[in-house]
């Protein structure tokens, strides 16, 4: 058996689930959970997202077949935010890591983002972290030190960034498609700790940028959630 997060579930058949699963193992994959919409089934209360589990499956084509689950604890408490947080986090997974494909350290990086969701309560900090990293695990990352020429980020200097690429030094002044960025906030966000809303602001349109590129013109299911979420409360 091995550790495991269900991402996301469907009904399958009557008494059936068809889950996306994340396995520290196999990475992602589908398999289906027969009988678990039953009353009487022992799965039926533990496939769920943000419940750490134990796992067993068979089959060697695209659909699995879930032969055996137990959770390895309660449920991860994530409520209001860091909920749509968690919801956003297993997304950026789904699509953007390819089936079947283990990534080394992707698992255990997932699963810390998720505890430490349930831990604080500013959490942009925690999810421009995981964005980061799950670039740095595809081999999408850039240099948060060193500009596009390879020279020191300067703190009086002025940068555009460029998805794909990095942060190019510039004298162009902004532009609605155009992301520039003071050195001097570039050092402060590498860091990955910072709290000052403008900061925070700037983060998120940063990393929004970076991953653009690889989620493609989607948008994000769980992002339209939230929006509601927050309109509602």
């Amino acid at each position: 058996m091995e550790p495991a997060f269900v991402l996301h579930r469907w009904p399958y058949q009557d008494s059936s689930l068809l889950l996306e699963l994340f396995s520290a193992e196999q990475g992602r994959f589908r398999a289906i959970a027969k009988g678990a919409k039953r009353p009487k089934s022992p799965w039926r209360s533990i496939l769920q997202p943000f419940t750490p589990l134990q796992i067993s499956t068979r089959g060697r084509h695209e659909l699995q077949t879930l032969v055996a689950a137990e959770a390895l604890d309660s449920s991860l408490k994530l409520s209001g935010t860091a909920l749509y947080s968690g919801f956003y986090v297993n997304e950026l997974v789904q699509r953007l890591t390819t089936p079947y494909h283990l990534v080394d350290g992707l698992f255990q990086d997932y699963r810390e983002t998720l505890e430490l969701l349930t831990q604080v309560t500013h959490v942009e900090p925690i999810l421009r972290r995981f964005e980061w990293q799950l670039l740095c695990h595809l081999g999408h990352g850039f240099d948060w030190h060193m500009d596009t020429q390879e020279q020191p980020i300067s703190a009086t200097q002025t940068y555009q960034f460029i998805p794909e690429a990095g942060f190019s030094l510039t004298n162009a002044e902004e532009q609605a498609d155009v992301l520039l960025l003071r050195g001097a906030d570039i050092i402060h966000l590498s860091d990955f700790a910072v709290s000052e809303q403008r900061l925070l602001n700037l983060f998120k349109r940063l990393m929004r940028a970076a991953l653009q590129p690889y989620l493609g013109p989607q948008p994000l299911r769980s992002r339209q959630l939230f929006v509601q979420f927050k309109d509602l409360s």
